[in-house]
């Protein structure tokens, strides 16, 4: 098994990874605003309850083709429509299967999650691993796009794509559209000169971060499985969390789950909770408050002295609809009347909000939709709209990547039917936190250089779980993290034995804290009202550290060497 899950990784990573800019599979199409349609249909020719497509655009890669297309409603895309894509990678009706004036070495039909790839008289059912694939968005929507490799190579079939390809869209539903209508292909000439330029992700975590949140579903206590224990501790070790929110820990407590988070992370104390069937929040600070919100959790954490809510999320899988958004609603309601003042726990106004977790985001769009803008579907049963944010806004989507990837997707089953996908979330009020640096983590997107540095094996995340877990990084700043101010402040002696000094001269300083190169957070004070502070730090190893100091005029980070 393990060694049949390596192969697949190192497929994929043929397609989904490269070290350039392209086109990013994300759902969100703002990367597409310079790029010309090459078909655009007749309107109202699809039959009144199918499908009707509007505009349809396609662009390529060294290595990729991609294709977009609008329609004239909303669907899900994985399942419930008879759409289907026929691509015919060299333009020659006489190869592939003939349909509708092409020769299509490829058939894919996205309803039943299933592809067909032809050369010559062999013939083959694949899902998205050998054709290099992927899709977004996953929850339903009006338009889409969608990845192939340009090179396929499976149980000896072989093809690429020639400079010039030709496709059709067409609903094989009753009296269904096509694009186009008439017996022919959508042509498309290949641009040699595209290059792409998805740049190196970081797992650094900044030195203005506050806290690192990593989420993270286990799948069915695979944590606790011996087997994949080495696979755990890499990743955890190379991800250095301060506070984990876990799914999927169901038959162990969340002393069980601190156990194993101290056996691969020591030396720290680690505060634990659970509720509900499968919700364990482990954090190396205390947890001052948690309760139930219909089986998912709040968790009320003091991040050195300043209280933020983190509510912990498992939402309904996969076709139950109704109960997902039913959650949503329910936890956005729980939101509102926080905010209102009416909490069983004493919520100081302007408290930090994170709602993280697996959410199984893939049927209506009005789910995270209800999350960002506080628009609740149900509002018979769980009260009005509201908005969110402590200043009345949206919340936001930390929208992470998977790292060195073309996608956003945080979950994938190379033998299953579904597509890969973003399931797993973070929304944060953003007037109260500033986001650092997130990312999925995928070892087959790293270079060999990161992954030696890390410690990771290519295969860590997908032997772990089927979920990649997901980190950010929040700072309280509400400021560009990369816009430190130049400040007058001088950090003396350097090197330092014992105590460091701090002269803010005419500033106001507010807070001091010690971290080490990887950003975690070692020593943390408020300054007192005298120019010069003194931090004592006779107790850290010798080496390198930064300071970081906030100011009322903003933050500056300083670094210095202790010796002994």
């Amino acid at each position: 098994m393990r060694k049949s899950i390596i192969i697949a990784l190192l497929f994929l990573a043929q397609h989904f990874v490269i070290a350039q800019k392209t086109i990013l599979i994300d759902g969100k199409f703002d990367d597409w605003n310079d790029i010309t349609p090459v078909f655009v249909d007749n309107s109202g020719d699809g039959q009144s309850n199918g499908i009707d497509f509007k505009r349809i655009w396609a662009f390529n890669d060294e290595s990729n083709l991609y294709f977009r297309f609008e329609l004239t409603k909303e669907i899900n895309l994985q399942e419930n429509n008879d759409l289907a894509i026929y691509l015919d990678y060299d333009s020659d009706i006489n190869t592939g299967f003939k349909i509708n004036g092409i020769g299509a070495e490829i058939r894919f039909f996205f309803g039943e999650r299933f592809g067909v790839i032809e050369e010559d008289d062999d013939m083959e059912f694949v899902n998205f691993v050998p054709i290099g694939m992927l899709v977004a968005p996953t929850v339903s929507s009006d338009q889409f796009e969608v990845l192939f490799s340009r090179q396929i190579n499976e149980s000896g079939i072989n093809f690429s794509a020639n400079p010039t390809i030709s496709f059709r869209l067409e609903d094989n539903g009753f009296n269904g559209d096509e694009a186009p209508d008439d017996l022919t292909g959508i042509q498309y000439q290949l641009d040699q000169s595209n290059k792409a330029e998805i740049p190196e992700a970081s797992l650094e975590r900044p030195i203005s971060t506050d806290f690192r949140l990593l989420t993270y579903n286990i799948e069915v206590d695979h944590l606790f499985d011996p087997s994949r224990k080495a696979a755990f501790r890499r990743i955890f070790q190379a991800l250095q969390p301060d506070i984990i929110a876990f799914q999927e820990i169901r038959n162990f407590s969340s002393s069980d789950t601190k156990d194993i988070v101290e056996e691969f992370l020591p030396g720290q104390t680690w505060h634990h909770k659970k509720h509900g069937f499968d919700i364990v929040t482990v954090s190396k600070y205390p947890i001052n408050f948690s309760e139930s919100v219909d089986g998912n959790a709040a968790f009320y954490i003091d991040i050195d002295g300043q209280e933020v809510l983190l509510i912990n999320c498992h939402l309904p899988c996969c076709d139950n609809n109704d109960d997902r958004q039913d959650e949503v609603d329910i936890i956005m309601e729980y939101i509102r009347e926080l905010k209102n003042g009416n909490s069983s726990h004493n919520v100081e106004e302007g408290t930090p909000i994170i709602i993280a977790g697996d959410m199984n985001f893939v049927g209506d769009s009005n789910q995270p939709n209800t999350f960002r803008t506080g628009d609740i579907f149900s509002n018979g049963f769980y009260g009005p709209d509201f908005d969110p944010d402590w200043d009345d806004t949206e919340l936001v989507d930390a929208d992470h990547y998977a790292t060195n990837s073309f996608g956003n997707f945080t979950w994938l089953n190379f033998n299953g039917q579904f597509n890969p996908g973003k399931l797993d979330w973070i929304f944060y009020t953003d007037s109260k936190l500033a986001i650092e640096n997130t990312f999925a983590l995928y070892p087959p997107g790293l270079s060999s250089e990161l992954q030696e540095e890390y410690n990771l094996e290519v295969g860590d995340a997908f032997l772990a779980s089927d979920h990649l877990p997901v980190i950010a990084d929040f700072s309280y700043s509400i400021v560009s993290v990369n816009d430190f101010v130049p400040l007058d402040i001088s950090v003396y002696p350097n090197p330092v034995i014992d105590n460091l000094l701090v002269d803010s001269k005419e500033l106001r300083l507010k807070t001091i804290k010690i971290l080490n190169k990887l950003g975690q957070t070692l020593i943390s004070k408020n300054a007192s009202n005298d120019s010069i502070n003194s931090i004592n730090v006779s107790d850290l190893e010798s080496g390198s550290y930064f300071i970081l100091l906030e100011t009322e005029e903003g933050r500056i980070a300083k670094p210095f060497l202790k010796v002994k």
